[in-house]
């Protein structure tokens, strides 16, 4: 259970510098194509289409090759991937391997996430889940720092060099490391548990959680989405705003990133004391004024400190809430952490497709403001999960599993 928690860590951390790498660089590669915000939008978006089909592959590739098998697939997708960008070929081959990173990431997140949940004590899965995405949030710290020192340098291109060449270091860990009791989740057939009538499917599932669970596929497909939009345009949004360097502007994603990966140091605890419902609802609110802020904010210092502030208060959110919306299916977590983290991915696709077209097309302040509208929505959707959990609760007792 230790080697798959800590070779988990590892590969969280992976997908976190995987996650902004292209937003770190993305004022470097545009200048690099001659392309504007717009090029930037589809480049984040398809590298998420190919996340989404990674998340919804992975029961498939699972089935066939076992969960570790699936995990060594992505990561060599992964490393692949990295590596063409490395070259700097022709615009149009950047777009079309794009979707292959994001393969890569996608199906690595949705197991291990799924395996935690699924298969770990009821009272660790919150814990785990948030130290695993602290990784997670390391990773997409120190990438920005990375990609500032290969800038500096005048080799930023370096830096897509750096990451398959750790996505081959992560391969081989999972490849020959021995992983204890845990070996036998890791081998089995996704499919076996269906067919033995182990794992229930959606067929006797009432109305009340049918429509819970269509609630947090849009909440997960909003808070990605807003999420991947901050991280991605970050350093472009500084740039324009408040006329810092590039270098400086690749600085203010490692800045967000860290304090996500502080905040998730405390957010189990947190919704632990506050109850999971509570925990989003503060969080939603809190952020939502904090990115309106942000909006209005005209000096360094004060976008800065905002930053560190959104980074905190949108911490623990994916965490929480995939723990929170799993909790009223027992006996499905693998499927319903793949059905969430890919609605992530669809979000993660659009909205920052919709942020380049609003930067390019009217304004950084509009886009801002647009972002700042969309965790509005998020806000009233976490509400309105919370407010049905008691008859959604009641329904999971009395629903037949079939």
């Amino acid at each position: 259970m230790r080697t798959f928690f800590w070779t988990g860590c590892i590969s969280y951390l992976l997908i976190g510098l995987a996650h902004v790498i292209i937003g770190a660089l993305m004022p470097e590669l545009l200048a690099h194509y001659g392309k504007d915000y717009s090029a930037g939008g589809q480049l984040v978006a398809l590298q998420f289409f190919g996340f989404l089909i990674g998340v919804l592959a992975g029961p498939w590739f699972s089935q066939k090759l076992g969960k570790r098998g699936a995990l060594l697939v992505s990561l060599f997708c992964m490393a692949l991937g990295e590596m063409v960008f490395f070259t700097l070929p022709p615009w149009g081959i950047v777009l079309a391997i794009a979707p292959l990173a994001g393969f890569g990431f996608g199906m690595v997140e949705t197991i291990i996430g799924a395996v935690v949940i699924g298969h770990f004590e009821e009272s660790r899965k919150t814990v785990a889940m948030a130290r695993i995405e602290v990784f997670f949030g390391v990773g997409a710290l120190v990438m920005p720092l990375l990609v500032s020192l290969f800038i500096a340098a005048g080799w930023w291109r370096g830096s897509f060099l750096a990451l398959s060449l750790l996505s081959l270091l992560v391969f081989v860990l999972w490849a020959v490391l021995p992983l204890g009791r845990m070996s036998a989740v890791m081998a089995k057939s996704a499919s076996n548990a269906v067919q033995a009538g182990a794992v229930p499917s959606f067929k006797g599932l009432p109305g009340g959680l049918i429509g819970l669970l269509t609630l947090f596929i849009v909440i997960f497909a909003l808070y990605v989405g807003a999420e991947m939009s901050v991280a991605n345009f970050l350093p472009s949004i500084m740039i324009e705003n408040v006329g810092v360097k590039p270098e400086i502007g690749a600085l203010s994603v490692t800045c967000f990133w860290g304090a996500m990966a502080v905040g998730r140091l405390f957010a189990a605890q947190l919704a632990g004391r506050w109850g999971k419902a509570r925990y989003l609802l503060v969080s939603c609110a809190s952020g939502a004024a904090v990115l309106s802020l942000f909006a209005m904010a005209d000096t360094v210092f004060s976008s800065y400190a905002l930053v560190l502030l959104l980074g905190l208060l949108m911490s623990g959110m994916f965490a929480v809430a995939l723990v929170y919306a799993n909790g009223f299916f027992p006996g499905m977590e693998e499927r319903i952490t793949s059905i969430l983290i890919a609605s992530g991915g669809v979000g993660g696709a659009l909205i920052p497709l919709l942020t380049g077209w609003c930067m390019d097309q009217l304004s950084v302040s509009v886009a801002l403001w647009v972002l700042v509208t969309l965790y509005v929505l998020l806000l009233a959707l976490v509400y309105g999960a919370s407010r049905m959990r008691f008859r959604a609760k009641a329904a999971n007792v009395s629903s037949p599993r079939v």
